[in-house]
């Protein structure tokens, strides 16, 4: 006829605390390991994929769980691929390359107007890493640095884009 009296369907909070039972969280841990996506993850639990990310918010339990599980899965995967290539596997080979040497084994090449601008990217971001570090040690201790002036030319490009002068040549 109506609804019983008394019995209440479970609320969040009581759902999410029984995720995070043990017996759960092994099932969790199953579930990573296999290779299941969190929107399976949260079909399988019985919830909503905005609701799984909420509760992994709300709970360090659960986040680690998933978290370590799908890494785990990862690594077993990234291992086998590897004994793979190192047992002859041409595929295992070429795809391990491509992966984990880039630079040199990479399908798409880049024009010579990309290689100069990631060329200049790469010697701006070491002039600023050594203008840093000389503002740093500038800090820590004036008295450790030589009374010299760096002027950093960016027009010329090229390695002899740098003079040092001592104060005194001006």
């Amino acid at each position: 006829m109506g609804a019983q009296k008394g019995k209440r369907k479970p609320g969040p909070k009581s759902r999410i605390t029984e995720w995070e039972q043990p017996e759960n969280i092994v099932l969790l841990q199953g579930w990573k390991r296999a290779g299941l996506t969190d929107e399976e993850v949260a079909h399988n639990m019985g919830i909503g994929l905005r609701t799984l990310y909420e509760w992994k918010a709300k709970s360090p339990q659960i986040a680690h769980t998933i978290k370590r599980s799908k890494q785990y899965s990862n690594y077993v995967v990234e291992s086998a691929l590897f004994q793979k290539a190192l047992n002859g596997n041409v595929t295992a080979m070429i795809f391990y390359l491509k992966n984990n040497y880039r630079e040199k084994y990479s399908d798409s090449q880049k024009s010579a107007e990309e290689i100069r601008a990631i060329s200049a990217q790469a010697r701006k971001t070491e002039a600023e890493a050594l203008m840093a570090e000389y503002k740093a040690k500038l800090l820590a201790d004036p008295s450790s640095i030589e009374d010299k002036v760096i002027i950093i030319d960016d027009f010329t490009g090229g390695e002899d884009n740098q003079e040092i002068k001592n104060k005194s040549d001006d």
